[in-house]
């Protein structure tokens, strides 16, 4: 999903955010993404990936929806930072905050994925695969 408008099947709310997240997260020599994916029942994710030229793809934030905002504790930081340390429970991680400049610019945008997410992202993806009907 890197063009301007090759955003299919995600909501609004991504679609805007995908430029500012795609300019911000940028990881030179390789493809970026935003990806969605439903984790279960009514429980979806999106995620900023990047993809190197010999294919391999890989997770580097999950976007903030408001139930997951619930769970972000911000942790003091910089001033003028746009990247904090929070805590979601009891796993430290760091988050990407929105345009500073901005009235909602201390809003959280997108956790970055840190090995305790992507185990557990890939745990569940395997759950869900043995569980399909076939």
């Amino acid at each position: 999903m890197c063009g301007a408008s090759s955003a299919v099947g995600l909501a609004d709310a991504e679609r805007a955010l995908w430029p500012v997240l795609r300019d911000r997260l940028r990881m030179p020599g390789q493809l970026m993404g935003l990806m969605r994916g439903v984790l279960g029942g009514d429980a979806e994710v999106a995620a900023v990936v990047t993809t190197t030229p010999t294919g391999i793809t890989r997770p580097i934030a999950i976007l903030v929806t408001p139930a997951i905002a619930e769970e972000i504790t911000l942790l003091e930081g910089p001033p003028g930072s746009d990247v904090r340390r929070a805590l979601i429970g009891a796993e430290e991680v760091e988050v990407l905050l929105g345009d500073l400049a901005t009235a909602d610019g201390g809003r959280p945008v997108a956790i970055f994925v840190t090995d305790w997410i992507r185990q557990h992202l890939s745990l569940y993806a395997r759950e869900l695969w043995h569980r399909r009907p076939r």
